[in-house]
């Protein structure tokens, strides 16, 4: 007794256009919410074959995405607008200086400059390394005065 499963082939959409939260409670998805999933191939696939899930693979021939089953040789197009992943970012980077507390110019495995004038206090002494948030073009050093803890990018 074989049974064939006719399913959708997409998670996420469900027939009646409804989805739980996490508490339970049933939240109704707009034509929108799914025309955006699906506009962007935010969906999961399944191959049609075994059910087993479609991973995205390069058709190196055709220079193209594509979905792929990894236990038999069901292969399948990408949508128009092939998203495999979204990082959304909840806040921009803001100045670098700023991310920068004064207090580490009291480490002493930093680097020390006896020529860095600070232009706050005029002391001759400030610590200065090069951020790892800083661009990867730019060789650019940020200096903490030992005195009063002044920021500057030199």
């Amino acid at each position: 007794m074989e049974e064939e499963w006719e399913g959708q082939q997409d998670v996420g959409v469900a027939e009646e256009e409804e989805q739980e939260d996490d508490e339970g409670d049933i939240l109704d998805m707009g034509e929108d919410d799914q025309e955006t999933n699906e506009k962007e191939g935010l969906l999961m696939r399944f191959c049609p074959n075994d059910s087993s899930m479609l991973y995205p693979q390069e058709d190196k021939r055709n220079r193209t995405l594509q979905y792929s089953c990894r236990l038999c040789s069901y292969k399948e197009a990408t949508p128009q607008y092939p998203l495999i992943y979204r990082n959304n970012l909840k806040h921009e980077v803001g100045n670098v200086l700023n991310n920068v507390p004064s207090s580490i110019a009291d480490d002493p495995t930093l680097a020390r400059s006896q020529n860095a004038k600070c232009s706050n206090c005029n002391h001759n002494e400030a610590v200065f390394f090069q951020s790892d948030v800083a661009q990867a073009d730019s060789l650019a050093l940020i200096f903490v005065c030992c005195n009063c803890g002044h920021k500057w990018v030199n």
